[in-house]
């Protein structure tokens, strides 16, 4: 997909998310940050973690930050440790890249992940786009989702996604960690398939 694909507007709200990623120091600058996402990519709700990784399986939820989606779900998600049959975190246990919901559910969607799929859907949550990155120096994956009542999710946003993750995952790892904007550690050296 060319640049041309992209309005100005798009462009420019892209520039200037990466910028705020680059500055990003608090959880609440990272909360900003996706919710721009957000809007950018037509969704109606967005997240983002970091979990610990061990045998390609989430082991321990490091922090969340959620953007705006609704507090039910997410209480219902934590005390119900709804994450471990996630097939989003499932998949991003393993891979790293973009996917639209639909097609990881294809391959994770089993009975292990049916009552996170249910929960989200009982508070209007049905369809996503997520992507994560897997950062070895911490064992940890930091997963971004956007989610929203129907699949509204087109290439086009894909792209939107996959140029925004690395900078938001830096971000997340980042702000998680306790560390200064310029600090470590560099997740652009990882971007891969586990």
């Amino acid at each position: 997909m060319s640049i041309k694909n992209f309005s100005k507007i798009e462009l420019v709200n892209i520039l200037e998310i990466i910028e705020g990623a680059q500055e990003c120091a608090t959880e609440n600058d990272l909360k900003a940050l996706i919710l721009r996402t957000k809007d950018l990519v037509t969704a109606d709700f967005a997240i983002c973690g970091l979990g610990r990784i061990s045998g390609n399986m989430l082991s321990e939820v490091v922090s969340v930050v959620n953007g705006n989606y609704p507090q039910g779900w997410l209480d219902s998600y934590m005390s119900e440790k709804l994450y471990f049959g996630d097939p989003v975190v499932r998949y991003y246990s393993r891979f790293s890249l973009t996917q639209y919901w639909a097609d990881i559910i294809k391959h994770f969607g089993d009975s292990l992940a049916r009552p996170a799929i249910d929960c989200a859907a009982g508070y209007g949550i049905r369809a996503g786009i997520s992507s994560g990155i897997y950062v070895p120096e911490t064992a940890c994956v930091g997963i971004f989702s956007f989610a929203g009542d129907r699949d509204r999710f087109k290439d086009h946003h894909k792209k939107i996604v996959d140029m925004l993750s690395l900078h938001l995952n830096r971000a997340l790892v980042r702000t998680s960690a306790g560390l200064p904007p310029e600090g470590p550690p560099d997740v652009e050296r990882y971007l891969y398939i586990r």
